[in-house]
């Protein structure tokens, strides 16, 4: 006799392949590797990582729903501001959430003002938990947009 198994709906978070949530490009893999151990084990958010904003690019698409956490500096490349233009020219409603080892007010402000969601400093204790609420306010936002 053959069980039923009740399937999980899809979130609406979920792109839609139903594969990752979260994008991630920085690149500090030891950054990396810690906040997607800590979007799965605390909120069972997948992530896809990329270690710089032009590969991302290449694979990035307009209908993407897939949050973006991005770092502000890089060493090679286009910095954070100038990809979050980029993310933000291919797709208006991209939700992109900065994160930066500096502490510069200029900075956060200017990505703010051109579309950012939020402004993360890496080196705050709680910012793995700040990224996680920001990211499930966003959720609960899409939750009441759809009812």
């Amino acid at each position: 006799m053959k069980s039923h198994t009740e399937q999980p709906q899809k979130d609406s978070t979920e792109n839609n392949t139903g594969e990752t949530e979260v994008i991630i490009i920085d690149d500090d893999p030891g950054f990396c590797f810690m906040l997607k151990d800590y979007l799965v084990t605390s909120a069972n958010f997948k992530s896809e990582h990329f270690l710089n904003g032009n590969d991302f690019l290449g694979a990035y698409h307009q209908g993407d729903s897939r949050k973006i956490i991005l770092d502000y500096e890089f060493h090679e490349g286009p910095d954070g501001l100038v990809l979050l233009k980029k993310i933000k020219a291919l797709n208006p409603m991209a939700v992109v959430i900065i994160v930066s080892g500096q502490d510069d007010l200029e900075k956060a402000i200017e990505t703010l003002r051109s579309g950012a969601t939020d402004y993360f400093l890496k080196r705050n204790k709680t910012v793995f938990a700040n990224i996680v609420c920001s990211l499930m306010k966003l959720k609960e936002m899409e939750k009441n947009k759809l009812n």
